[in-house]
């Protein structure tokens, strides 16, 4: 049975805004993609320099405290120790680098390729987009076959969006549902609500990335930025390893190494 809409244009533009945020965060993730594929090492060589420098402070305190109270220092408790004290900090690295290489291992989409999974997913989120079909949520196949579409719609598979299409019409013939149309309560309301979530998705983070992306100009400033934040931070640790070796030989500490 078909519910008619109380007013179809402003349904229209109801799905136009929707599919105007989705739109809006792809582009973030891509703009994201390209920052980290342009400044990706130069990041996470900043953040591997400031793990180091947080490792030699631990490592100073601990030789501190045991300076203070006249104690042994077990090298074997040092790295139980650290090991501890740094795990979330290697681990945070690790998601870094691994990000990074997903970013670089990435493909560029052709103009065709990005215009034409717009189209594709402007056609299949006016069918079983979770937001206009509420059908979709009490639907496990068609759930499944919305968030195969968010994952190609992302990466421009223009293969599997034409595949995708297919199916869904398919599943939606089988339910009745293909023609399905609903009311949206407090549309006015919603449609608000998704514009302001349009404006700041374009006015923050990753978004505002874009400037990097699209100026050489903002792009060679922003490496420059970066290597200066990554050169002081490599001073910096050069500093605190020259404080645990000052440590270790003049600063009274009795090192324990244990033998297997």
């Amino acid at each position: 049975m078909e519910l008619i809409k109380t007013d179809k244009a402003k349904y229209r533009e109801y799905e136009d805004v929707l599919l105007e945020r989705d739109q809006a965060k792809k582009e973030a993730g891509q703009i994201w993609t390209a920052y980290i594929k342009k400044f990706g090492r130069l990041i996470c060589d900043i953040y591997e320099e400031k793990v180091a420098c947080i490792k030699c402070k631990k490592t100073i305190e601990f030789y501190q405290n045991a300076i203070n109270h006249g104690l042994e220092v077990d090298m074997s408790e040092v790295c139980r120790f650290l090991d501890s004290e740094m795990a979330d900090y290697y681990a945070k690295l690790r998601e870094m680098m691994d990000g990074r290489k997903r970013c670089e291992d990435s493909e560029d989409s052709s103009a065709y390729e990005v215009e034409r999974s717009k189209t594709l997913y402007r056609r299949i989120a006016k069918l079983i987009h979770p937001d206009i079909n509420p059908g979709t949520d009490r639907n496990a196949a068609l759930m499944e076959l919305w968030q195969r579409t968010v994952t190609a719609y992302h990466a421009n598979d223009i293969k599997e969006l034409s595949e995708l299409e297919v199916l869904i019409r398919k599943a939606l013939r089988e339910i009745g549902g293909e023609d399905l149309h609903v009311d949206i309560p407090d549309i006015d309301d919603r449609i608000d609500e998704i514009k302001t979530e349009i404006a700041e998705i374009r006015s923050t983070e990753p978004y505002i990335y874009r400037k990097y992306i699209d100026d050489d100009m903002a792009e060679g400033l922003k490496k420059q930025e970066l290597q200066t934040e990554l050169d002081v931070f490599r001073r910096y640790h050069e500093e605190l390893e020259k404080v645990i070796e000052e440590m270790l030989t003049e600063g009274g500490l009795t090192i324990k190494w244990e033998l297997n």
